[in-house]
């Protein structure tokens, strides 16, 4: 007989945290659950502590790719090899509160299809204050949306136009999903690598709305190795890439036709599309000026927007822009620049 809940933990180097991640999980006092660990090739510790917990508890279940997915196709193999009726994230950094499962899984009924809970952070040694201040904008989510136990899909919908590409949902070890959801609208897109999750709980949530469990019973750690961290770190360029294809597909994937509709067709067509078409013009810019480097990270740059129009050819149609859009966005990335470098200096001047 399938467990109710699957606890699908993804992991890739994580050894540093991993036991203590898994031994949260274990402690739940809904006992009706197993603990799917799908390891990506791990050059650490992590597949053999991962093995260790196999020996502990029947629950617990331990599978390896025959090859390196990244961090998007593990999270959808988890979803392949889940057997539960729910889904729940865990992350190999991260915590979950002993009543976690059975908190998430109460307030639920037999229409919900998403759920989602407060979380707290661990910051780990060496976190910049400024990302300390920026995670505390995100501890408590109806700062954003209406303090519901439950919202609309239509109510979802505004909050996600209103907030374009800010997760205020939270990370996936705060949500819970039901299987036959992914089933339904499709597995986390692998043409993105920031904001995947985001993505996909608009795509769900837009649809079918969203449960909200207002108590903290997850726990999201902050640490200079975590995946955010290195994408802004090293991947800055392809991050921005993320924010073009969200707007893609709010604007013509069939998923969203939902979204869409909620909002006046006129104000949605021109104001998303225009900022579509800017953002891909100053992306164009910039992979533009690489080819003319021959760096390493000039060349990646480069790769990632040929990568990123074989993938989605309708943006390059997007971008015919009229010589007066043109003067105006270079207009704006001028006054952005600005902006940024004012940032960085009273940034600058407060910290000294």
């Amino acid at each position: 007989m399938n467990p109710i809940i699957s606890v699908c933990v993804p992991t890739y180097n994580g050894a540093k945290y991993f036991r203590e991640c898994l031994d949260s999980i274990l402690v739940q006092t809904l006992t009706d659950f197993e603990l799917l660990i799908v390891d990506d090739h791990s050059s650490d510790d992590t597949l053999k502590i991962a093995q260790e917990y196999v020996s502990r508890d029947a629950r617990v279940r331990v599978t390896k790719n025959d090859r390196n997915l990244g961090l998007v196709g593990n999270w959808n193999r988890c979803v392949e090899l889940a057997q539960g009726e729910w889904i729940k994230f865990v992350f190999q950094d991260d915590l979950i509160a002993p009543t976690c499962l059975e908190k998430m899984l109460a307030a639920c009924d037999a229409d919900s299809a998403i759920a989602f809970c407060r979380r707290d952070f661990i910051f780990e040694e060496g976190t910049p204050e400024r990302t300390k201040r920026i995670y505390a904008k995100f501890a408590l989510p109806e700062r954003d949306m209406p303090f519901k136990r439950q919202l609309s899909a239509k109510e979802y919908s505004k909050v996600a136009l209103d907030r374009l590409g800010f997760n205020f949902v939270g990370e996936p070890t705060v949500l819970m999903i039901r299987k036959s959801t992914f089933e339904q609208f499709g597995n986390f897109n692998p043409h993105l690598i920031q904001i995947c999750d985001l993505e996909m709980w608009t795509r769900i949530a837009s649809n079918v709305g969203i449960v909200y469990v207002p108590e903290s019973l997850a726990t999201f750690r902050v640490h200079a190795g975590a995946t955010t961290s290195s994408n802004h770190s090293q991947r800055e360029y392809r991050m921005r890439l993320d924010g073009i294809v969200l707007k893609h597909d709010f604007l013509f994937h069939p998923a969203y036709e939902n979204l869409r509709a909620f909002q006046s067709r006129q104000w949605f067509s021109t104001n998303l599309l225009r900022t579509m078409k800017k953002d891909a013009y100053f992306a164009w810019i910039i992979a533009t000026r690489a080819k003319n480097e021959q760096t390493s990270q000039s060349l990646r740059i480069v790769q990632d927007w040929e990568d990123l129009l074989i993938s989605y050819p309708s943006i390059k149609a997007v971008m015919q822009l009229s010589t007066l859009e043109k003067a105006y966005f270079m207009f704006l990335r001028k006054i952005i620049h600005w902006q940024w470098q004012l940032t960085t200096f009273f940034e600058t001047q407060f910290q000294t």
